[in-house]
Parts: C-alpha cells; sequence; structure tokens
C-alpha cells in the first residue's frame, strides 16, 4: 500500500494532482472529510468558517494529529491524502510504511 500526501499553497495543483493519481487507481482522503462528517453530525452548516472552528476544536481537544490519526484508520489500499495543514499530520502519514509528502507550490502568478 502507498500512501502520498498531497500538501501546498492555494491554487498550486493539489487538486489536479489527487485527480491525476484518482486516475491511476488511488483512492483520495480528505483530512477535512473528518470535519465535513463532525458538522454534519452536530447538524450545522458545511462552510468553511465551520470548518475552521471545528478544526480547532477537535485538534485543541484531541491533539495536532488527530485528522490524520482518524483518517488513516479509513485508509485500506493505495491513497491520496489532501487538506495536510499541519507539521503533525505529516508526523502520524509518516508511520506509514510507504508514505510519500508532495509539497506543490505556486512559482508564478
Amino acid at each position: 500500500m502507498i500512501i502520498i500526501g498531497i500538501t501546498g499553497t492555494n491554487a498550486s495543483g493539489k487538486d489536479t494532482a489527487a485527480d491525476f493519481f484518482k486516475a491511476q487507481g488511488f483512492n483520495i482522503f480528505s483530512l477535512s472529510d473528518i470535519l465535513r462528517e463532525e458538522a454534519r453530525r452536530r447538524d450545522l452548516a458545511i462552510s468553511r468558517e465551520n470548518l475552521i472552528a471545528l478544526g480547532r476544536e477537535l485538534r485543541e481537544k484531541f491533539g495536532l494529529g488527530y485528522l490524520a490519526e482518524k483518517t488513516m484508520r479509513k485508509i485500506k489500499t493505495d491513497a491520496i491524502v489532501t487538506s495536510i495543514r499541519h507539521p503533525k499530520e505529516v508526523e502520524v502519514l509518516k508511520k506509514a510504511k510507504n508514505f510519500f509528502l508532495l509539497l506543490l507550490m505556486l512559482l508564478w502568478k
């Protein structure tokens, strides 16, 4: 099993890279999916503001790597992991035997 994390600046091509790997048979997991699930559970609107607030709350309560830990439990095949926001999330993902991190940057505008 291979796990590839994708992180980077806004408009750097993260979604395009994830779509490429999806076409190669990888499953896509977003750490933000955990936040969306929690928002639905709490009957909150899925808005940027609510997701940011939930992310802060869950990281404060359960630790900075919490979203990655919950996501790792779901991964059973080759996977792409997106919405990586904190180095502690990378530390959790690095525990996988075949983990690779892609850092994408927008170099011109």
